[in-house]
């Protein structure tokens, strides 16, 4: 089975990283040929075009920003007049997704969602969470592709529900660190430290990966890799999918409208007082994962869940 990936971003490069790993003969295709480039030297082969990947790999993975670049890449699969399987990484809409499924099923395109979920640092190791929304027959035969750069591979349902878990997901996630800015904000007017709330919220209810992370938010911000589309705008690209997405099914999302209309103010806040305090301060990070450790977890060198493998 050969395989192609699409965009080759923070995560698209990753998962087309693990997939050569995994041994698939793989092809590559992204509009910065530096990208390309760093792909073909782990053993991947570079096109020059979607419709070079898509006449020459079997499965064609897609880790684009948005659903018109979807469409785009979609197209140019749909013009070859192939058989193909299109797995759509990219966070979009369900209705999206199923109408695309629908569209191409004619031509002999089978379409699957397949977005990720647990960062960056799951990405790099190959145990990412994936979501897949296809038909029975299509999750299995694929099957070994997904493990390929998944841990835990769920089968959620048909065409479109892989990306209604993972606007779910993202949802709870984005708020969540928008409701986080607001708990450090109140904090630092009382006095008190974010190392000291982040150590009492890791002994809590309130405890989360997000919690025993505080901080990576902050170097990503200040570390987007050139070409690429900054995590703010990302974030509410994805709240605003998901708003659209409720809206579709009849349900009203007040919680997730307020955090769509508020998150840039809120990390823009964020950004002004670090700079107001010396930048983004250098925390310890994890041995294991790479990414920022609260205090309880300093002396250890790593967080649990990392510790624990």
């Amino acid at each position: 089975m050969r395989i192609g990936i699409v965009g080759l971003g923070n995560m698209g490069a990753l998962i087309a990283a693990a997939v050569v790993r995994a041994g698939f003969e793989t092809y590559v295709h992204d509009i910065r040929p530096e990208a390309v480039d760093a792909l073909v030297e782990l053993g991947a082969h570079g096109t020059a075009s979607v419709k070079e990947l898509a006449e020459a790999a079997d499965v064609i993975g897609v880790v684009v920003l948005d659903e018109a670049q979807v469409r785009a890449v979609a197209d140019d699969v749909a013009g070859t007049g192939l058989p193909r399987h299109l797995v759509v990484h990219s966070t979009v809409t369900p209705a999206f997704v199923s109408d695309l499924a629908e569209q191409l099923a004619d031509i002999g395109v089978s379409v699957l969602d397949a977005p990720v979920a647990g960062g960056l640092a799951r990405a790099r190791t190959g145990d990412l969470t994936v979501l897949v929304g296809g038909s029975a027959a299509d999750a299995e035969l694929l099957a070994a592709v997904f493990d390929a750069f998944g841990r835990e591979v769920f089968h959620v349902g048909p065409p479109g529900a892989g990306s209604a878990a993972k606007l779910s997901v993202n949802f709870m996630t984005i708020a969540g660190y928008a409701l986080q800015i607001e708990a450090m904000n109140f904090a630092r007017a009382h006095g008190l430290t974010e190392d000291t709330l982040s150590a009492v919220l890791s002994t809590s209810n309130a405890d989360s990966r997000a919690v025993r992370t505080w901080g990576v938010q902050d170097r990503m911000r200040r570390n987007v890799p050139a070409g690429t589309t900054p995590p703010p705008l990302v974030m509410r690209k994805d709240l605003g999918a998901f708003t659209t997405a409720a809206g579709r099914a009849g349900l009203v999302s007040p919680l997730a409208a307020v955090a769509t209309d508020t998150l840039l103010t809120r990390i823009g806040e964020r950004d002004t007082w670090l700079d107001s305090n010396g930048g983004v301060p250098d925390v310890p990070r994890c041995t294991v994962c790479g990414q920022e450790l609260i205090p309880p977890f300093r002396a250890a060198g790593g967080h649990p869940e990392c510790l624990r493998g």
